[in-house]
């Protein structure tokens, strides 16, 4: 196993990324712990993570004590998501949809767990692989609901639409994917551009998908001033007006993005859901 190997032994100090966060629950440690064993790595890279054929099912995870009131055939789905067992929820909700239970009542038991999540992740007591997990538990949910929510004639329901990018120059997406994974776990409908996007990409894109709200993303402090060029691009192509803009990354902070005229400021995943939400006036 890749931990006894690098240090064999009882004892380890396990860190992530740079630091483990400080209010971690030491059980969700042994899980990563316990899941690089058996896959070789951490699923550090959005949709790469797939299962070993071998390997045993993770340890399921006990609900969180704000875990809301779903009605019973929902609980299994609710808690999948939140353990990140993506072929669990596939499974479930097959079962479900099957049985009659509408699509959107299944959506909303996965928001739940998302918001779970988003909330564990801003209390320090999860970290970025599990966002990653439960991101992807989530996804393979929404690939087997999205026929369901497409039509709201046929019971669906509309979705706010956000474009999403990183800034021209910039290579970074964690944080991008984790904002990505974030509001389509809210019910957002999200179009994710990837990295390095120049100012005319996001107003070409922004023209023709016509969303109400984008978000830019920046890791360096050089990439920066690319937020105000796709700012200034779109009020120049006439598409400022009804747009809500929101920035993040690690170098930003409020002053900036009331410098360059965004809408809004996140400095993390969590927030940016919340922050969206009040500008949009949806709570």
């Amino acid at each position: 196993m890749l931990f006894k190997e690098i240090a064999p032994g009882d004892r380890i100090v396990l860190g992530v990324a740079d630091s483990v966060p400080p209010n971690a629950v030491f059980d969700r440690l042994r899980r990563i712990a316990d899941r690089v064993d058996r896959e070789g790595r951490l699923p550090l890279k959005a949709g790469t993570f797939r299962p070993l054929p071998s390997a045993a099912p993770a340890e399921k995870t006990s609900a969180s004590p704000g875990t809301p009131a779903l009605a019973a055939e929902l609980a299994s789905v609710y808690q999948g998501v939140l353990d990140g067992d993506a072929d669990a929820v596939a499974r479930r909700i097959d079962e479900l949809l099957n049985g009659g239970t509408g699509a959107g009542a299944i959506l909303d038991a996965m928001i739940a767990a998302m918001e779970t999540i988003g909330n564990l992740f801003k209390e320090q007591e999860v970290f970025i692989p599990e966002v990653l997990l439960a991101a992807r538990a989530m996804n393979a949910g929404l690939a087997l609901l999205e026929p369901h929510l497409a039509s709201p004639g046929a019971g669906g329901r509309a979705r706010a639409k956000m474009l999403l990018g990183t800034v021209a120059g910039d290579m970074h997406d964690i944080g991008k994917n984790m904002v990505a994974t974030m509001f389509r776990g809210a019910g957002f409908e999200v179009m994710d551009l990837g990295i390095n996007v120049t100012a005319d990409e996001f107003a070409r894109v922004a023209d023709e998908y016509k969303p109400r709200i984008l978000g830019l993303s920046a890791l360096l402090t050089t990439t920066m001033p690319e937020m105000k060029k796709v700012i200034d691009a779109l009020r120049e192509k006439g598409l400022r007006d009804g747009l809500k803009i929101l920035v993040g990354g690690a170098p930003l902070n409020e002053k900036f993005a009331r410098d360059i005229g965004a809408d809004g400021y996140a400095p993390n995943a969590s927030d940016a859901v919340r922050t969206a939400r009040a500008m949009l006036g949806a709570g």
